[in-house]
């Protein structure tokens, strides 16, 4: 049996928090087109508490286009700003597709709330 914490873990757990003024997504393990049926739902649920989304992406192993269209939808609609660390493979995705610039990535969670 795979254990969620350990490097073999290739699933995706969702957590969602409400927060003063926001809602943080917060994202574990592997986002990709096998695992993320029902996150554009996720996302929709999220937005609905308010204007400010704020995905945590400090547990997320990787994420793949997929991930990154959720993300560049939802920014479309809502304020969305990203939380860290984020994993290096991640952040070459928003980089090399010129998206870095389009989210507030912060390094924390924390840093993010208190903006």
């Amino acid at each position: 049996m795979d254990d969620p914490a350990g490097p073999s873990f290739r699933g995706l757990r969702i957590v969602h928090t409400a927060h003063p003024g926001a809602h943080v997504l917060a994202l574990h393990g592997t986002a990709d087109a096998s695992t993320t049926d029902g996150l554009e739902d996720d996302f929709l649920y999220a937005t609905a508490y308010g204007p400010r989304l704020i995905v945590d992406l400090s547990g997320l192993l990787y994420g793949d286009e997929t991930l990154l269209g959720l993300l560049l939808h939802a920014r479309r609609f809502h304020d969305v700003d990203l939380a860290g660390p984020l994993a290096p493979g991640f952040q070459r995705r928003l980089q090399t597709g010129g998206v870095a610039a389009w989210f507030t990535i912060h390094p924390t969670l924390a840093a993010a709330l208190t903006r």
